[in-house]
This record gives structure tokens, C-alpha cells and sequence, in this order.
């Protein structure tokens, strides 16, 4: 059996919701559970983005392994935590 990731890169009106939920649902485990990095995910930012998404195609489905989220210049300031 073969597999293959599917690449693509939406604005947040083309997501569907099934996407979405996969995304928030990545972005949670990898920053809340693995990295222990608890913050406000849910934004505000992700409407004026765009989303790369990598999808892992097996049979029918479709798995989320990989996501980006790419914002305009200056559209959100990153600050500095820590020393």
C-alpha cells in the first residue's frame, strides 16, 4: 500500500471543517502537550493568514502531519520571552 502527502495552501475561508478542527488539533498537541507551551491559541490571526497544510493519503483518508500558518509582514509582532 502506497502513500502520499497532499500539499496545499488556503486562505481560512477555503478550510473546511473538518481542516480546521485537524489543525487545532495539531497545534495543540504539538505546542500545549509536547513543547508544555500554554497560551491563547485561537488568536484572532488565522483569518488573515495562510495555511500550508500536509496531508498523509491512505485509502479514502486523509491524516494532518504537518502545518503552517504564514502571516503578512507585520501583521503579528513576535516579543521575546525569557533572557
Amino acid at each position: 500500500m502506497s502513500s502520499e502527502i497532499i500539499w496545499s495552501c488556503l486562505r481560512f475561508d477555503e478550510l473546511s471543517t473538518e481542516d480546521l478542527y485537524q489543525i487545532l488539533q495539531l497545534r495543540a498537541e504539538i505546542f500545549v502537550v509536547e513543547q508544555n507551551c500554554v497560551y491563547q491559541d485561537v488568536d484572532g490571526f488565522d483569518q488573515g493568514g495562510l495555511h500550508v497544510i500536509g496531508q498523509l493519503s491512505v485509502s479514502d483518508e486523509a491524516k494532518l502531519i504537518c502545518y503552517s500558518r504564514l502571516l503578512p509582514p507585520g501583521r503579528k509582532i513576535r516579543r521575546r520571552v525569557g533572557g
